[in-house]
């Protein structure tokens, strides 16, 4: 059962913030630390079909070496990175925190694993699911309904009456993408027929507050604290 509605809103942390690594647990914990009511989890598969978090689609090694986690085991890749977290860690970790959860495919084939750790810890309701243009997240809500999913914008709306119905009929959670992207005619279309909007991040001060004053559900930002110095009392009350 959702505890919340299209008019509530909520910052969620980018992957990396507060100068994290984006592919940790540290990461998810300096967010909430810093005031975050959400956070964001970049997943990926590796090469035998584990799902971990990673968001540049791979790790670094301490040569400087690049891994690319879709070319690489899981069993390999923890020998290298010990500190590789899976998506149920993640989940997990969120769920401690009371985060709502983004959930940023970099494949669609991590959804199944994604779908598996949000039921198992019973937190499907507080958690949506980009990184999907929306045509993909259309296929995407069909072979996985259970998903709350949302499709990336690729480019601005140049109608947003004929986007907005579209997401309806194809059974869109919501509409993600650039905070330039969240224009005024977008964001009423869309929480006036019951679609949940989210940004990805930013850090810029005009930016997170002209999305707050358009309603935006789902505010990402590597600097929470710096939002939450911006609203604090409005997402107070929205939380």
């Amino acid at each position: 059962m959702m505890l919340y509605t299209n008019r509530d809103q909520f910052i969620v942390s980018a992957p990396g913030c507060m100068y994290t690594d984006p592919s940790s647990l540290e990461s998810i914990m300096a967010g909430h630390d810093a005031g975050a009511g959400g956070c964001t989890l970049p997943m990926d598969m590796t090469l035998d079909g584990i799902a971990v978090l990673c968001a540049e689609h791979g790790f670094h090694g301490a040569d400087g070496s690049f891994h690319a986690v879709q070319e690489a085991d899981f069993i390999e890749l923890r020998r290298l990175f010990p500190k590789i977290v899976t998506v149920g860690q993640a989940v997990e970790l969120a769920k401690s925190c009371a985060a709502k959860i983004c959930v940023d495919l970099k494949t669609m084939a991590v959804c199944p694993q994604v779908k598996i750790a949000l039921s198992h810890a019973d937190y499907l309701d507080n958690a949506y699911v980009g990184g999907l243009d929306p045509a993909e997240a259309a296929k995407a809500v069909r072979r996985n309904p259970a998903l709350h999913i949302m499709g990336d914008l690729p480019s601005e709306p140049s109608d947003p009456v004929t986007l907005v119905r579209a997401a309806q009929e194809t059974g869109l959670f919501g509409l993600r993408g650039k905070p330039e992207f969240m224009t005024p005619a977008l964001c009423q279309e869309a929480l006036r027929c019951g679609l949940f909007l989210a940004s990805t991040e930013t850090t810029d001060g005009e930016e997170l507050m002209r999305m707050f004053e358009q309603g935006v559900n789902f505010i990402e930002t590597a600097r929470p604290d710096l939002a939450r110095a911006l609203l604090p009392q409005a997402l107070d009350e929205a939380e």
